[in-house]
């Protein structure tokens, strides 16, 4: 962290420094295989360490070191163990300005240390517990998160644990109480469960009617692991969709997912994430309790390919790993349940590894792809609309035009003996066309310009001067061109009128709509020009000027109630000067573009963070000031002013590289950056730029791992 962002921080909200973090994911995994022969005992721990990560070892070594060393507590009734002993660490160095000189000992990848114990009563049980506390950190990003973690002995383990054990230990404990190592791989299905409610409710599905194959293939350079999974289920019969029971497709849906885990000591699988093929849905003949209709279910049948993805701790070993595969299999008769045991069969064909693309250009692949996949879905898309509608509608670039609409609607209800409705729906759909017209004629223009970092600028700065306004340092007319322009469109009436009021607000608020129409255009700007694409841009342009006219529309319907509405009072004032906070705070994202993409480095995600702790702390307090000042209960006021500063300790939170939550995290703030540093909060890796082969040649060389930042900017 900059001593920029410290200083932010601890104006803002100092406390937050101090406060608790709160609890990370494990970035290590720990295993623990004991023996015991007689009156001796022995134990391995086996450590893997996230790729990418380390943990501190037992003993820093530098006094002026910074970071919590691992400890370990072994205990089992009835033994007495000894210490661990360790493979040597890593040292690592550090020259900092701050902090000044000194090393630090670590440890990477998979570590395993190993214990003798002492059998003090006879027969004691080998079910020896350790419990681990340190710290695992990243250079990746500067983040440390503590590590906690408590397990038990998982036996005697395979003989390659034990091949380092150090012989300042002694002799190790005798290997006989050794677990076999391997499960013989079966196709013999697990005894029938209940079976569905499809046919005779004792039919029993033959063994053969599925079958599988296990590859697997390594890529060390990257320490990942492919597994893929060959099924064949029998001719007239299907397996169901999965790996959970919410993949099976309807909620009322009756089967049995497919699924897999998998034995393997130096892998990490990620099941949970297992890839299918598309499904087949199929109509299971039931009426739904709920919503009407049948329920209906995800199938496959014939050759069915599963894809596991793993991480790899140490050299892959093929025979270490056994996967387990189990589901249920029907046919128009009756279901039954089945499990495979499956070995590695070696590394299989390049088809296998390419199944995702065989299936895709199959004749039942569907007309979604990969560049579908890369952007957000229709709704998350229509979503992301209506919130930047809101958004604008909050921004002062609105504000001259609601008097304008008061005014000019006003004239044409005492024209009109009240009867405004046609125009004021015209006016909704005018507003509504031109957003749409400028998507469509000017795509091409507005994409570079409401990306460029100048642009992003002039918004920012322009939020700033109109936070300024709100802050009531600057009073601010409406233009009088523009107020010649309504007034035309006032003298002129009707729908030509109407239109001129609708084009009249477009441009007035186009400071505050530019994001999004980048925005947007940019999602299908790695488009084709297809018909999707110009579908995409319809409806997203349509659905953001239908949420602006919206109120706008309403506005016109009652000119006359509105004038009579008592006159804003105090509470108008305070929103206004909350609304400057909530402009400043958006005029920081929008430099934040700007000095991503120059890469100057002064708003990284630390100071970002920090600066919007404070600037919505200061907003929360004001609110909360206001209520006291006045007198007066206003519970609703009270409530946003915490929330408010709950939202800025949220922030505060993250400042010192805590994760936040993606929602937050991605479309508003800063990306993590790697800055050429030697801080120990910065990665000090060579950086090579837009030099692809440069740097594999340099890592090569140097033996090292190559991460690749593929760089979005705004």
């Amino acid at each position: 962290m900059t001593r920029f962002s410290l200083a932010l921080l601890a104006l803002g909200l100092s406390a937050l420094a101090s406060a608790p973090a709160a609890a990370q994911d494990n970035e290590a995994k720990a295993s623990l295989y004991t023996r015991i022969e007689g009156d001796r005992a022995s134990a391995a721990l086996i450590l893997r360490v996230t790729p990418g990560w380390y943990v501190y070892h037992t003993e820093l070594g530098h006094p002026d070191a910074i970071g919590t060393p691992l400890q370990l507590d072994l205990s089992s009734e009835g033994i007495e163990w000894g210490e661990f002993v360790w493979p040597a660490p890593h040292v690592k160095q550090i020259d900092d300005d701050l902090l000044g000189k000194y090393t630090y000992n670590y440890h990477v990848g998979k570590i395993i240390a190993y214990a003798t114990g002492k059998v003090t009563t006879p027969g004691a049980a080998n079910d020896a517990q350790v419990h681990l506390v340190g710290q695992t950190c990243t250079d990746l990003t500067g983040v440390c998160v503590p590590y906690e973690e408590t397990t038990t002995s998982d036996g005697g383990g395979r003989e390659k644990y034990w091949a380092g054990w150090p012989e300042s230990l002694g002799a190790v404990a005798s290997a006989a109480v050794i677990e076999p190592s391997s499960v013989p791989p079966t196709a013999n299905p697990q005894p029938p469960g209940r079976p569905l409610a499809l046919g005779p409710p004792n039919r029993v599905a033959p063994t053969s009617n599925v079958s599988g194959t296990l590859w697997a293939r390594a890529d060390e350079a990257s320490e990942s692991v492919r597994a893929v999974i060959q099924l064949e289920v029998a001719e007239h019969y299907h397996i169901y969709h999965g790996p959970t029971t919410e993949d099976l497709g309807h909620p009322e849906a009756i089967g049995t997912p497919t699924s897999v885990t998998f034995e393997s000591e130096d892998v990490e699988w990620d099941s949970a994430r297992m890839r299918m093929p598309t499904p087949e849905r199929v109509d299971q003949g039931i009426p739904a309790h709920e919503g009407g209709g049948n329920i209906w279910i995800n199938t496959h049948h014939g050759t069915v390919w599963i894809e596991v993805e793993g991480l790899l701790y140490d050299t892959f070993d093929p025979t270490d790993v056994i996967a387990q595969v189990k589901g249920q299999v029907c046919d128009d008769n009756g279901c039954q349940n089945w499990a495979l045991t499956l070995e590695v069969s070696g590394t299989g064909p390049d088809e296998a590894f390419a199944w995702e693309s065989a299936v895709q250009a199959g004749p039942d692949a569907g007309e979604g792809g990969a560049d579908d996949e890369s952007r957000p879905s229709l709704f998350k898309f229509l979503l992301a609309a209506v919130g930047w509608g809101i958004f604008t509608l909050l921004m002062p670039c609105t504000y001259p035009m609601i008097p304008i609409t008061i005014s000019f609607f006003t004239k044409q209800a005492d024209a009109r003996d009240g009867d405004v409705l046609p125009l004021s729906i015209t006016y909704g759909v005018g507003i509504v066309s031109v957003f749409i017209l400028i998507g469509l004629v000017f795509a091409p223009v507005i994409i570079p310009f409401a990306t460029h970092p100048i642009t992003n600028i002039v918004i920012g700065v322009l939020f700033l001067f109109f936070s300024l306004v709100l802050f009531g340092f600057i009073q601010l007319q409406p233009p009088r061109r523009m107020m010649e322009v309504a007034g035309k469109a006032s003298a002129t009436g009707g729908y030509l009128g109407v239109f001129m009021m609708g084009a009249t607000l477009v441009v007035t608020s186009f400071t505050c709509t530019a994001p999004f129409v980048g925005t947007l255009l940019g999602s299908a700007a790695t488009g084709q020009g297809t018909g999707q694409d110009v579908l995409r841009i319809v409806l997203g342009m349509g659905v953001f000027g239908l949420t602006m006219a919206t109120p706008f529309v309403f506005l016109s319907l009652v000119p006359g109630k509105i004038k009579q509405m008592p006159q804003a009072g105090e509470w108008m004032n305070t929103l206004k000067v909350f609304l400057g906070f909530v402009e400043v705070a958006a005029s920081l994202k929008f430099i934040s573009n700007a000095d991503i993409v120059w890469n100057w480095g002064i708003l990284g995600r630390d100071v970002f963070l920090a600066a919007w702790c404070v600037i919505f702390a200061a907003a929360g307090i004001y609110l909360l000031m206001q209520v006291k000042k006045s007198g007066k209960a206003n519970p609703r006021q009270s409530g946003i002013g915490v929330m408010t500063i709950l939202l800025a300790g949220y922030f505060g939170y993250g400042v010192p590289g805590n994760a936040l939550d993606e929602f937050v995290t991605t479309p508003l703030l800063p990306p993590y950056v790697v800055f050429e540093s030697a801080s120990p909060n910065k990665a000090a890796h060579p950086i090579i730029k837009d030099d692809w082969q440069a740097a594999m040649t340099r890592a090569q060389a140097e033996g090292k791992l190559v991460l690749v930042n593929f760089t979005g900017f705004t």
